[in-house]
C-alpha cells in the first residue's frame, strides 16, 4: 500500500512541478490564479516539487528505508540548483546585480551541499 502512495505522490508533484517550471503562465491562466509579472517563483516552486518527486522516487527504491535520505536530499538540492541556475542563464531570475549574485551564490551552495551529501553515502 505504501508503494502506491509513494507512486502516487510522485506522479502529482512530478506532474504539476514539471508544469510549473516550464509554463507557469499558463498553469495559472488555466488554474484560474493571478498570474504573477513573472515566473520565477512559480518555476522555482516547480523545482522544489520536481525535487521532492526525485527524493520520493529514490525512497520508494529502498523500501526499508522509513524516512527521506540523504539521496533524496540530493536530489531536491540538485534540482533547485539546476532551475536557479537555468533561470540566471536565461537572465529570467533577478533584475539587479545584487539579486543575481544572491541566486548564484545560493545555486553553488547547494551544488556544494549536494557534493558534500554525495561523498557521506
Amino acid at each position: 500500500m505504501i508503494q502506491q502512495l509513494l507512486w502516487t505522490e510522485v506522479l502529482l508533484k512530478g506532474s504539476v512541478g514539471l508544469m510549473l517550471a516550464l509554463i507557469p503562465g499558463s498553469v495559472a491562466r488555466l488554474l484560474g490564479m493571478p498570474a504573477s509579472g513573472s515566473g520565477f517563483w512559480p518555476r522555482l516552486v516547480g523545482a522544489l516539487l520536481i525535487g521532492i518527486a526525485g527524493a520520493l522516487l529514490l525512497q520508494g527504491s529502498f523500501p526499508n528505508v522509513r524516512t527521506i535520505a540523504p539521496a533524496g536530499l540530493i536530489a531536491i538540492n540538485l534540482v533547485g540548483a539546476a532551475m536557479l541556475v537555468a533561470l540566471l542563464v536565461l537572465k529570467r531570475a533577478s533584475q539587479t546585480r545584487r539579486g543575481t549574485i544572491l541566486l548564484w551564490l545560493i545555486a553553488g551552495c547547494l551544488a556544494l551541499l549536494s557534493l558534500v551529501e554525495i561523498s557521506f553515502i
